[in-house]
């Protein structure tokens, strides 16, 4: 298996997208993406993505999530993520 290398914003957003699209699959109505920056904290480095999520929730409904997700620079594997429901 060839690893994939999230070597710049672009590559990190994409990994946040497929990681995205195979939770939530053809419910997916928007997905945008706001901030991407790299940082590093202790002795790890990552990128940082942070944006907004609208998803089919029901037949009548959506819902909407604010996410910041991290990705691994080298392999281009999410390590972290966070998602918060907006009412």
């Amino acid at each position: 298996m060839s690893q994939k290398k999230a070597i710049d914003a672009t590559a990190a957003e994409a990994a946040v997208r497929r990681m995205l699209e195979g939770q939530y699959g053809g419910k997916i109505r928007s997905l945008t993406f706001g901030k991407v920056w790299y940082t590093a904290a202790a002795t790890r480095e990552f990128w940082e993505v942070q944006g907004v999520l609208i998803y089919k929730k029901g037949v009548f409904s959506k819902e909407r999530r604010n996410f910041r997700y991290q990705v691994d620079p080298d392999s281009g594997e999410v390590m972290g993520y966070e998602e918060t429901t907006v009412r």
